[in-house]
């Protein structure tokens, strides 16, 4: 290298528009672009890489601080770099909001990534445990492999229970026997959990998993060995696996591509892990595949349009129907007093003969916790969060009050706090609830519960769901967790419990959303040799939702009409895929200063070339003690969307600038 090389800039795990420059260390080796290296920004100390090295600096010399030290960490490469650059780019963040989602593992310090106590290492490789393909497996394996010597992207179209993950598994061999590595992403923690066994008897040692459930010095053995040169590796992960270096890359599979849980929401960078992936792969060159039962719109879109191809999977792996729906009135069932709490008594009757034949059943139930709320039986007063002014969730098992969108919890009081009188009377049934009454109910069954305040307890996460695979649990209630992904033997009833919830939200994608959750949670049952059923409980029998998926189960080609209408529904109303969007969400303790910030927004946004569009309250306007207002931007699909988003980012960073920091501005690029 040239000895005249006198500054490095060093991308920071900091929300910085640009990299910062310093000067090299005298008398030291020269460095490389990729190195980690030290350096104090203020009076704080942070780990970087070098992206770029120069000559001259247009900055005063005497202002640039010295590089404190280079760091004995695995070199970045400049792919990575340019990676980031782009991710950054796209979701109009800075390259360190991705840098340091990318390396948090490197990002702490060493005393955070001591390794615990090594587990027993996993056997080598045995591709003789693989499972044969079905005649209708081999052939849509073979459709794939015939579209992977194009360049598009490949949406595989299976319906739940025909076997999508064993064709995954046979196209990773393939590329793994010839020294490649595959990157497989899947939404969920848990269901990385359930495949990470059946991956583990084929694969061995060459199965990574990462996910953010894991300790740091667990993230930070997955990186060093792709970082080793060794492998081929099969990387087993959820979202921010999209993040770990691409080396040697040759397929990245993306199951269930619909889910929602890609996109993350908070913090930044707000990227979706679908997305980011194609990006990946089109820069390695590696090829996609899109697998899932119920396409989302985007897909199905692209598909549509040429951008990506379809393979078709339509026939069970054991050959045997969907399992049959049944819409259960709950509003006649109570005028008839055939209701039970929340369950009617059509629902009790065939749980009383699934179990009776042996067999299991699912409940899900959209909220979490005992309670939705509770209420003073002597006032009426519904206890609210003190930051976000919403009704705060009763958790019987821990005996508190919780809001689920600021955190916020508090014993749950003796007496009402604002009578001093009465007592505090849970109203609405959530998941502890439902398992409680089923409990009581069936005082000789063995029933448990899979939530989120499960999850959090890895040990009983892990014991909960083994234990219904083996069929040591006849009931499981459980939120959306439970829906997706997961291949349970004897269970042969799911049941959904106020399903009018997951239609009453605001949001142009609540039909879409509700609809892949009843697929696919219907799916669940009556994957082996005995049939399912799938009972709704609704007080909308009739709604279109209801009726697309009854519709499905009488013609399943009716779906494409639907499918049609849906799409024509969103051109007309400008919504994606039709037309990119991206929220503004802007949050400030200060309501008066909110609103000049909202008139000042309006006219950035109008300076960026983009049509005018007003602020918007959201429902919860209030959270953390913060007034939040919103901005919908419809950006057109033209060339011309990257040069708009460059604009309308720089308004929103001089913004920022004015207001010296006291508002907050999220941008989410494509938001969900």
């Amino acid at each position: 290298m040239s000895q005249t090389i006198k500054y490095a800039d060093v991308l920071l795990p900091l929300h910085l528009v640009r990299e910062l420059t310093y000067r090299l260390p005298t008398g030291e080796d020269p460095l490389a672009v990729g190195e980690w290296v030290q350096v104090k920004v203020g009076a704080h100390t942070y780990q970087g890489v070098v992206c770029a090295l120069r000559e001259t600096c247009d900055i005063d010399p005497l202002r640039i601080k010295e590089i404190l030290s280079r760091e004995t960490l695995p070199r970045v490469t400049p792919e990575d770099i340019a990676f980031w650059r782009e991710l950054a780019e796209y979701y109009m963040c800075t390259p360190g909001d991705v840098f340091k989602a990318a390396f948090p593992q490197y990002l702490r310090s060493q005393a955070d990534v001591k390794p615990r106590k090594k587990k027993q290492a996993p056997a080598p490789a045995d591709y003789a445990q693989l499972p044969a393909l079905s005649p209708a497996q081999q052939k849509a394996f073979d459709e794939i492999e015939a579209h992977f010597t194009g360049r598009k992207p490949v949406l595989l179209h299976g319906v739940t229970g025909s076997g999508k993950t064993e064709i995954y598994m046979h196209l990773a061999r393939r590329r793994m026997e010839a020294g490649r590595s595959v990157l497989y992403l899947v939404p969920e923690i848990a269901m990385s959990r359930q495949l990470q066994e059946r991956l583990q008897r084929v694969f061995g040692d060459q199965l990574l998993v990462f996910h953010s459930r894991q300790t740091a010095a667990q993230r930070k053995a997955v990186v060093d060995k792709l970082l080793s040169g060794k492998g081929p590796f099969l990387v087993l992960g959820t979202r921010s696996a999209v993040l770990l270096p691409a080396r040697n890359l040759s397929l990245v599979v993306i199951d269930e591509e619909h889910d929602a849980s890609y996109k993350q929401d908070d913090p930044s960078p707000r990227y979706n892990g679908r997305d980011a992936a194609m990006l990946l792969a089109a820069r390695v060159g590696a090829k996609v595949l899109l697998g899932t039962a119920t396409p989302s719109y985007e897909s199905a879109y692209n598909v549509e349009t040429g951008k990506y191809q379809r393979v078709f999977l339509t026939e069970k792996y054991h050959r045997l129907s969907e399992p049959k729906i049944v819409i259960a009135d709950t509003a006649r069932a109570r005028r008839l007093h055939n209701m039970q709490g929340p369950f009617t008594q059509q629902l009790l009757n065939e749980i009383e003969k699934t179990v009776a034949r042996g067999e299991q059943v699912l409940v899900f139930r959209s909220r979490r916790a005992y309670a939705t709320q509770v209420q003073c039986d002597a006032c009426g007063q519904i206890p609210l969060c003190p930051n976000c002014h919403i009704p705060l969730t009763y958790h019987k098992f821990n005996h508190t009050l919780q809001c689920h969108y600021c955190g916020a919890h508090q014993p749950m009081p003796e007496t009402c706090p604002q009578c001093g009188k009465g007592t505090l009377v849970p109203v609405g049934a959530g998941t502890e609830k439902i398992e409680e009454l089923l409990q009581e109910r069936y005082p000789d069954l063995r029933i448990a519960r899979y939530d989120a305040d499960i999850a959090e307890r890895r040990k009983d996460e892990e014991r909960i769901l083994s234990d219904f695979a083996a069929g040591k649990i006849d009931i499981l209630v459980g939120t959306q967790m439970i829906t997706k992904g997961f291949d349970f033997d004897r269970l042969s009833l799911v049941a959904v419990l106020s399903a009018d919830s997951l239609l009453a939200v605001q949001d142009f994608r609540a039909d879409e959303r509700a609809l892949q959750l009843l697929r696919q949670f219907r799916g669940r049952a009556g994957r082996r040799m005995r049939p399912g059923k799938m009972l709704i409980q609704t007080e909308q029998p009739d709604h279109p939702v209801f009726a697309r998926l009854k519709a499905e189960e009488a013609l399943p080609d009716a779906d494409a009409t639907a499918l049609a209408a849906a799409l024509e529904e969103r051109r007309a109303f400008r919504f994606p895929p039709f037309v990119r969007l991206i929220t503004l969400t802007l949050r400030d303790a200060s309501e008066g200063r909110l609103w000049h910030l909202c008139r000042d927004i309006e006219a950035a946004i109008q300076h960026a070339g983009i049509a005018p569009c007003a602020p918007v309250t959201p429902l919860n306007e209030t959270v953390g003690r913060q007034h939040v207002r919103q901005f919908w931007i419809k950006l057109p699909r033209t060339t011309a969307l990257a040069r708009t988003k460059r604009a309308l980012a720089a308004e929103l960073d001089a913004l920022t600038l004015r207001y010296r920091g006291r508002v907050d501005i999220s941008i989410d690029v494509d938001p969900l």
